[in-house]
């Protein structure tokens, strides 16, 4: 827009600009006003404030994409580690359910591959997470994380270390066949010994990282660090613990096997004959027993003799002195016959030690004794399951898986009384022996009778001892020896039975119920019911109760009832007289008799309350179970149900639960039986915790 003055076309000047001599426009020069200094310097402060809040938020924007992107990688990569790990534990579940001798070189191989596609994960979920270091020292919980995927590699390349190291054994074992089952001709002891020795350099390996797993474990601060990793890095060490124990029978193994199969020296052990017809505390009365000797892996000597006041040849009267009786226990004419077949040790490593002492302090033969198998009625089933058919010379009877116990017990009838039925037993089982040394030789059957060994250690018809306690530990390992657990950091319980003059106990059938209320502070309320049956129906049908030699046909036992270390009585119902209450280091006992009348049913039931028992890991509690079978005993039936505290949350179990219920609050049962000893975790989350949990 132009303006016009005094009738002359003169040059404008636009709003805004100026003009130089140039005549080129320039920018007005505004008029500014001049504020005061100290407005001028908090204009200067705010400016400055808004540069950093949106550098900040700038900042505070890409940390959280980091986080969240972080985040993901920690939850994608822990994923496919547990996914990697419920694939391992399906596989190890899967073997380990079936019979040793049935494992085919497919199987390990499958086992392998899946201990390999977890180190594979493990490794994938470190590399990716690789970043994150630098600010573990920043977050507890990612520091334990990233240390728990360090250890859980190691624990990993260590299973996969003593796997590679037991290659050449296991081939050895199945001959290289991926169809035919693991078994082994005895006499191959030697081979097998050297194939050991040739793995023992992965067997180290595998030391080493089991050791720098524990070390990574042992350096982590778990303070303020969330449950769930806790909890998982629980189960971690539960199986960094396992494969080290595994590792270091395997390191040692070449000694140990040379050892105990006379490689090197003859080793000579006692075979402990146990009528579980006639309950002990460890088993059943010692009715007959055996000596053998082992060179390079094969049996060159051997005897069996029946129990009495002079077979084997006692010790000196003075040795009595070396026993301490419990004041509770049977109190003999004879103490020194306590050390033989009359221990009230449920804890077989114990009677076996004792038995032992007694043998080698009579100077009977062969001592001293360098080990015990305990061997019981059921095991010398199984055996003959695999055997068939055994002639015992110098009688005219053939003893077969179907006869065996009407034979044992109908013996008493053709001689006059106990002793003759004792020696027909010893030539029995020598017979056996005999037998079973020469069907070795055929591998089919040798495979088998690995097979029903292995069923009856696992299931406490055999059991084993040695004085060498490099050996005894491999045993205790493998849970071969009818060892007692320690019951001091977790609910426990057994019920050892010492039948008192009868041999009734096939036919007395045993059931155990256990009521487990766990308290607000960690302590268990228990009752527990023991249930006999002595149906006069079943007894009928057995050999063993006969009324000229079974003694009282009632049925009487001294039972030692173990629980946690610390736990008060509260009642005991149905039992013959108030318990005794013994304190042991490992455990306390109440112990009492029972009664129980010939065809009739009987509930004997103890309540009482232990000391706190369940374990905090983080705003987690864990509450575990061991029920210990009685060495020499069916496979009982067993219900166990737990009420939780109110508003618990249960997270997980071991084993899953038979039922569940929540009246009030939560209630879980598990239904099983006692064919071998039986461990339950249960691991929730306290309503109180819950809201606090990091």
């Amino acid at each position: 827009m132009t303006f016009t003055h005094s009738g002359k076309d003169t040059p404008t000047k636009a709003i805004g600009t100026d003009t130089k001599a140039s005549g080129v426009p320039q920018p007005a020069r505004r008029h500014r006003r001049r504020w005061p200094r100290w407005v001028r310097r908090l204009r200067k402060r705010l400016q400055l404030r808004v540069r950093w809040s949106r550098l900040l938020l700038v900042v505070v924007g890409t940390v959280a994409v980091v986080v969240v992107a972080a985040l993901a990688l920690i939850f994608d990569a822990t994923n496919q580690v547990q996914l990697s790990l419920t694939s391992f534990e399906r596989v190890v579940t899967s073997l380990s359910s079936r019979p040793g001798t049935d494992l085919t070189l497919r199987d390990l191989e499958r086992l392998q591959a899946s201990v390999q596609e977890l180190e594979g994960s493990l490794a994938a979920a470190r590399t990716r997470l690789v970043f994150l270091r630098p600010a573990a020292p920043l977050n507890r919980t990612l520091e334990t994380t990233l240390s728990e995927l360090d250890a859980a590699s190691e624990v990993a390349q260590a299973a996969d270390a003593i796997l590679n190291g037991l290659q050449p054994t296991l081939f050895f074992l199945v001959s290289g066949s991926d169809s035919q089952s693991a078994g082994t001709d005895i006499s191959s002891a030697q081979r097998l010994t050297e194939l050991l020795q040739l793995g023992r350099g992965q067997f180290s390996v595998a030391d080493q990282r089991l050791q720098r797993a524990q070390a990574e474990i042992g350096a982590l601060n778990l303070t303020g660090v969330a449950s769930t990793t806790v909890l998982e890095l629980q189960q971690l060490i539960a199986y960094r613990d396992q494969l080290a124990l595994v590792n270091q029978v395997l390191v040692s193994s070449p000694e140990v096997l040379a050892a105990a199969l006379g490689m090197n020296t003859d080793r000579h052990y006692l075979v402990f004959s146990q009528n579980n017809d006639e309950l002990r505390p460890s088993g059943g009365y010692l009715s007959t027993y055996g000596w053998m000797t082992l060179r390079n892996g094969r049996v060159t000597d051997y005897g069996y003799s029946p129990t009495t006041t002079t077979s084997p040849s006692p010790p000196p009267a003075s040795y009595a002195s070396q026993l301490h009786l419990p004041p509770w226990w049977l109190q003999y004419q004879e103490p020194v016959y306590a050390a033989w077949d009359g221990s009230w040790f449920a804890d077989f490593p114990s009677t076996a030690k004792m038995a032992i002492d007694y043998y080698d302090a009579g100077g009977n033969p062969k001592a001293p004794i360098d080990g015990a198998i305990a061997i019981d009625i059921t095991g010398f089933e199984d055996l003959l399951g695999v055997i068939g058919r055994v002639t015992v010379p110098g009688y005219d009877t053939a003893v077969t898986p179907d006869n065996f116990r009407a034979v044992v017990y109908n013996i008493r009838d053709f001689g006059a009384g106990e002793l003759p039925h004792k020696k027909f037993l010893a030539a029995l089982y020598q017979q056996i022996f005999s037998q079973w040394q020469t069907i070795s030789q055929d591998p089919q059957k040798n495979t088998e009778l690995l097979g029903a060994l292995l069923d009856a250690l696992q299931k406490k018809h055999i059991m084993l001892y040695f004085t060498d306690a490099q050996l005894d530990t491999a045993v205790s390992l493998l849970g071969w020896s009818g060892a007692q657990v320690p019951a001091t950091d977790h609910d426990y319980l057994m019920v050892a039975d010492a039948n008192l003059g009868n041999k009734s106990n096939h036919s007395v059938i045993q059931s155990l119920t256990y009521d487990a209320d766990v308290q607000p502070d960690g302590s268990i309320s228990g009752k527990t019911t023991v249930t006999y049956n002595y149906s006069a129906q079943v007894a009928a049908k057995d050999p063993a109760v006969n009324p000229d030699y079974n003694g009282p046909i009632d049925y009487s036992s001294l039972m030692q009832f173990f629980v946690p270390t610390g736990t008060r009585l509260s009642d005991a119902t149905h039992v013959e007289n108030t318990p005794t209450v013994v304190n042991n280091p490992a455990n306390t006992e109440f112990v009492t008799q029972v009664y129980i009348p010939f065809d009739s049913n009987q509930n004997v039931q103890f309540v009482y309350l232990t000391r706190p028992l369940v374990e905090t890991l983080g705003s987690y509690q864990r509450y575990r179970l061991l029920v210990q079978k009685q060495p020499g005993t069916p496979a009982n039936a067993l219900d166990v149900q737990i009420s939780l505290p109110a508003g618990a949350r249960v997270i997980s179990t071991t084993p899953d639960v038979s039922a569940s219920y929540n009246l009030d609050r939560p209630i879980l049962e598990f239904r099983t039986d006692l064919a071998v000893d039986r461990w339950i975790e249960i691991i929730y989350q306290d309503s109180s915790l819950a809201t606090t949990a990091p």
